[in-house]
């Protein structure tokens, strides 16, 4: 495969990604699918014998630094959640205590 076409590969990648991370609920099943992929295409590209055009390679930090920053998001959001779940379930423990 030609330098290029993994870039491509990774693009279409990315924008699964941008995709799936766009919705309000994400499917984590599948993003640690798309993970993979894009995992394996980052490692074909290391070792392809040509070094990725600069441009096309600084678009794909790009596209990786928001990718990374939405996943954050996500997963702090999903945190938050769990810890209002958590403190409802304790607060409904404690006044099953007085019951």
């Amino acid at each position: 495969m030609t330098t290029s076409t993994v870039l491509m590969q990774l693009e279409v990648i990315d924008s699964r990604l941008l995709t799936l991370l766009s919705e309000e609920k994400v499917e984590a099943d599948e993003m640690a699918r798309i993970l993979k992929e894009r995992k394996q295409c980052l490692a074909e590209i290391t070792a392809l014998p040509d070094a990725p055009e600069k441009e096309a390679w600084s678009a794909a930090i790009s596209r990786t630094e928001h990718i990374f920053s939405l996943i954050k998001r996500h997963r702090d959001s999903a945190a938050a959640d769990a810890s209002r779940y958590l403190k409802g379930r304790k607060s409904v423990q404690l006044y099953k205590k007085f019951e």
